[in-house]
């Protein structure tokens, strides 16, 4: 798995297990709950450090990433390849039954958590307690490398990215944070840059504000629901009594559009709190239901009910304002730990997301969310749901950027390393702010996936616009009835633009020969890269690059081009296919 210069580099089958759990949405510790293996023995798996010693573990991790029959005959033969070019006895890697201190009695309630039998989970449990085999080689030259990274980050002569920052490997990952580098360090390439990923649809999502059960008139990615008729409160109005019809109606439209629905579960119904605080909504009350028992029926009747037809759950929305949370931190915690856990055993495909923390931009929604993140909840999710939005509900939306950058700070300063957020929306700003013209709502529309995108390298995995059916907010994209607006149809457009992509790099201003304010990000589409540009304000020129043949305008025109010719874009995205890197 070396180079001839000693360069680590990943393996097929790395790259293969890498793919499944970047499609699958699942962190280390979600995957490492589901099979049985320590985070950082998935970590080496997936990263090529590692090569499993048994097909067993390789089939574990796959299951339940949700590898088809004809994936896992791929990866039996890469295995059973890789396996064949096994270094000599002094070089073996670790069977996969490695145990560290992250691995030891849970493995076979992992094992059973992933649908694994009772023996094969026994099993997994023996192996645990097996004696660790001596170290391999390989390993004893990776970690003498940590030690010499590790020194010298510290005497400050080196800059490189953290694993996990937005699913890349350290060796393929570059920072260009200035405020990070050495003073009058001049550094000149993209901010990031990671082996190509591909982008999933849903990515693109929206969150509905209607209770019609209309989905949009132009393609987006995924649905959320969210002031759409299916708060807790008006599914459950009496205990034990349930009107599934919004929720039902909205899941089989979903359904016939192919729309990965999350569900947001939140807004305590008044009867599961007498006496609490008020919320912003008729039916529900901000505090936390009196009996946790309550939220444990009604998150198993809906698990099991939509078990296979809702793909994720959102637990609670906006914990951060007393208006839609006013209990405990440590109740809302043990909220999410019970509910996951019921989730996952109802409906062991579906994804679930902490609570949408907001106000981040805030040091009070910031200690909120420490506080969160200390309780060891997340351990519990497969992802962070927060809502993440520039700092004024019509400000640039390059500003998301920075927001996703310092969360990213604060979340690994809590020792989540690698979990992957979704971007639910606004904070409550957004009902009072002025709507936009129409020039700006367009190239909002756009931009706010775009530096969703940019923001990969934070773990920004999904973007929700707010909303779809709505006329009272900013940015209307296609009223409930209506026409897509000239915004609706960009939004439609841009996904057009990467249906099929991965991203590969995204930078700014002189650090790419770019004007201040300049934005790029590279992706590759049947091994040809293009390259999507655009500006926070004003216009910009640059020169084609090599390679360059065609440019994409958002009003669907199409201009041919070539090396050297001078393009002009501004604060509308243009796309500039190459033939060429």
């Amino acid at each position: 798995m070396s180079s001839d210069t000693g360069t680590q580099e990943p393996s097929e089958l790395a790259e293969l297990l890498e793919e499944l759990k970047q499609r699958s949405g699942r962190s280390y510790t979600a995957l490492a709950h589901r099979t049985g293996l320590s985070r950082s023995t998935l970590h080496r798996y997936c990263q090529g450090m590692t090569v499993p010693g048994s097909f067993g573990a390789v089939e574990r991790v796959a299951r339940v990433c949700g590898a088809s029959p004809a994936e896992l005959d791929r990866l039996y033969r890469v295995w059973s390849r890789t396996t064949a070019r096994e270094a000599p006895d002094g070089d073996k890697e670790v069977p996969d039954h490695e145990a560290d201190e992250e691995y030891g009695t849970a493995a076979g309630a992992g094992l059973r958590a992933a649908g694994a039998s009772e023996t094969d989970a026994s099993q997994g449990a023996r192996n645990a307690r097996l004696p660790l085999p001596r170290a391999p080689s390989l390993l004893r030259a990776a970690a003498l490398l940590l030690v010499l990274v590790v020194a010298s980050v510290a005497s400050g002569a080196l800059i490189i990215g953290s694993e996990g920052s937005g699913g890349g490997r350290s060796s393929g990952t570059r920072t260009g944070r200035e405020s990070r580098a050495p003073a009058g360090q001049q550094l000149q390439g993209p901010l990031w840059s990671v082996t190509p990923r591909r982008v999933p649809p849903e990515f693109f999502g929206l969150t509905m504000n209607t209770d019609t059960g209309e989905m949009p008139a132009f393609r987006t990615g995924a649905v959320r629901l969210w002031e759409s008729g299916t708060r807790w409160g008006t599914i459950e109005p009496r205990r034990h009594h349930y009107d599934w019809s919004v929720l039902e109606r909205t899941v089989k439209s979903a359904e016939r559009h192919r729309l990965p629905v999350l569900f947001t579960l939140s807004g305590t119904p008044l009867w599961a709190a007498p006496g609490g605080r008020k919320s912003a909504y008729g039916d529900s009350l901000a505090s936390p239901p009196a009996d946790l028992t309550d939220w444990d029926h009604f998150v198993k009747k809906v698990a099991t009910r939509y078990r296979g037809r809702i793909g994720s759950y959102e637990l609670w929305d906006y914990p951060s304002h007393p208006l839609h949370y006013a209990g405990s931190i440590a109740v809302l915690a043990k909220m999410v730990e019970r509910a996951a856990a019921i989730i996952h055993r109802a409906d062991p495909g579906a994804l679930v997301a902490c609570p949408s923390f907001g106000e981040l931009w805030e040091e009070r929604g910031r200690e909120l969310l420490r506080q969160f993140a200390r309780t060891g909840a997340y351990e519990s999710c497969d992802v962070a749901a927060l809502k993440m939005p520039p700092h004024r509900a019509d400000s640039p939306p390059e500003e998301i950027i920075d927001l996703a950058r310092n969360v990213h700070d604060l979340l690994f300063k809590e020792g989540l390393r690698e979990i992957q957020v979704w971007n639910t929306g606004p904070d409550r700003s957004v009902a009072v702010t002025l709507p936009l013209d129409a020039r700006h709502a367009r190239d909002y529309a756009v931009r706010f996936y775009l530096a969703g995108l940019y923001s990969w390298h934070y773990g920004m995995r999904r973007m929700y616009f707010y909303s779809w059916g709505s006329t009272g907010v900013p940015l209307v994209v296609q009223p409930v009835g209506g026409r897509p607006t000239e915004a609706g149809l960009r939004m439609d457009r841009l996904r057009q633009w990467l249906d099929g992509a991965r991203i590969a790099a995204c930078g700014q201003g002189a650090q790419m020969g770019l004007p201040e304010g300049a934005y790029t990000c590279r992706f590759e589409r049947d091994g040809k890269p293009f390259f999507v540009r655009w500006t926070t304000k004003g216009r910009a020129d640059v020169s084609a690059n090599e390679g360059a043949y065609r440019l994409r305008h958002m009003d669907g025109r199409t201009v041919r081009v070539q090396a050297g010719d001078r393009i002009s874009f501004g604060e509308e995205p243009v796309l500039i296919e190459s033939r060429a890197g």
